[in-house]
């Protein structure tokens, strides 16, 4: 998930006379890829054409005023940003035109620190990393994302709400990026410096940044898994998340982030799952009471998202997906093989639309028939668990024959065979 500017303000400062006291970027959104929104949903269309007439002319005008290169250096950026949501011009061109912009906010700046200016080229940098982001280059759109941090510094030092709001949204992406880029430690910096900054800005401004403490909290929660850290630490992040995430969603009436509630509270199962799976209880009452409250918690995550579903969110059944899934798994690990059988008839069934060009759905697909194969051989139906293994097969080598391969992916691999090799041991024992 990413932290995105919305550009309406930009663009429609572009194609009208200008006002300088309306601030590049200064709206702010939520989208990326772990919420599956986009930021191009609600933008209104820039006329390119009225975009490129006026940068022509203020290009042709020789020698130009300081108003008039502040007005250029917004149209560069108002372009690239409209071709970027319009889905038109090549990613070249787009980083051109950020250059541009860049450059002349540089030179400006060379002659007047103004504050309007630096707040501008901030977000102008913001715009190009988040951009970068989206074509998946990632190392410049760190770059891209430092640098803004550096511009808004001095202005966040000074005790400006605004830039220090942008720079903890910054701050966001730039962990979100090095945690892309497998760099754990500094995105887990940048993300704890995110969160602090949130939570300082409550008490020097009026924006109320709980929403964005929870999205950092789960980045927080995601990354302490990866480094392999503590169990309470792991689920302090997500805990602290969901609570956040409730305020909001009670307090704001903001019913739709119901789906990101639910999403924390798999991802919290999740690892629940994982240390479970590999400890030793000191008793079965002790192991059953921990998979009983796991079950109960992947079963809350799945009734919020049926109610999303419910509601004409489509676009959750991508998680509802893999929370039925993960529910299968766990009823199979549990040896409550019915109702692993009936949870996992519902993911393959159900979901089987979805089942396409995505790895990560291809293998998540995969894993459900070699789980419910595991639980056709536990309850005594050794062809269906042949049939299913088939099957299973068959998505991993779609899998293998595809370009996939990335970190996610891999490991949804590496659990796939394990359940391979966990059925080959049941029909050795002639279950």
């Amino acid at each position: 998930m990413l932290f995105f500017p919305i550009f309406s303000e930009l663009v429609e400062s572009a194609v009208q006379p200008l006002n300088w006291d309306i601030l590049v970027g200064s709206a702010l959104g939520i989208a990326g890829i772990a919420t599956g929104c986009s930021r191009k949903d609600d933008e209104e269309e820039a006329d390119l054409d009225a975009l490129e007439r006026r940068v022509d002319q203020l290009e042709k005008i020789s020698p130009r005023t300081q108003e008039q290169d502040r007005e250029l250096a917004v149209h560069y950026a108002a372009w690239a940003v409209t071709l970027y949501n319009n889905d038109e011009g090549e990613f070249e061109d787009i980083i051109e035109l950020f250059a541009k912009a860049e450059e002349m906010f540089n030179t400006i700046l060379a002659k007047e620190d103004n504050n309007e200016i630096r707040q501008q080229l901030g977000n102008v940098l913001l715009d190009w990393g988040v951009v970068y982001n989206e074509y998946d280059e990632l190392v410049l759109a760190v770059e891209a994302y430092t640098k803004a941090i550096k511009v808004l510094k001095p202005l966040s030092d000074a005790g400006n709400g605004e830039a220090k709001y942008d720079t903890a949204g910054i701050k966001l992406n730039l962990g979100i990026a090095y945690s892309e880029l497998g760099q754990l430690d500094e995105a887990k910096a940048s993300l704890d410096e995110a969160f602090l900054e949130y939570r300082a800005i409550e008490k020097i401004s009026t924006h109320d940044t709980r929403l964005y403490m929870a999205i950092v909290s789960v980045q927080q929660g995601n990354v302490l898994h990866e480094m392999g850290d503590k169990l309470d630490n792991i689920l302090d992040a997500y805990n602290r998340a969901m609570r956040l995430y409730v305020e909001v969603i009670e307090d704001q009436d903001q019913i739709e982030l119901e789906r990101d509630l639910a999403n924390v509270l798999i991802d919290r199962s999740t690892v629940i799952y994982e240390d479970w799976s590999g400890k030793k209880f000191d008793s079965e009452q002790e192991c059953t009471k921990v998979v009983d409250d796991l079950l109960l918690d992947i079963a809350r995550g799945v009734q919020l998202l049926e109610k999303q579903q419910g509601e004409g969110n489509d676009i959750v059944r991508y998680d509802l997906f893999h929370a039925v899934s993960l529910q299968g798994r766990v009823l199979c690990d549990a040896e409550y093989f019915e109702q692993a059988k009936e949870t996992l008839d519902r993911a393959i069934e159900e979901f089987a639309d979805l089942v396409g060009d995505e790895d990560a759905v291809i293998m998540q697909m995969a894993m459900a028939y070699a789980t419910r194969a595991i639980v056709q051989m536990g309850l005594g139906n050794k062809a269906l668990s042949e049939q299913d293994c088939l099957k299973g097969s068959e998505l991993m080598n779609q899998f293998l024959q595809s370009d996939g391969g990335d970190a996610e992916v891999m490991e949804l691999k590496r659990q796939f065979q394990e359940m391979l090799e966990a059925l080959a041991e049941v029909e050795e024992k002639g279950v």
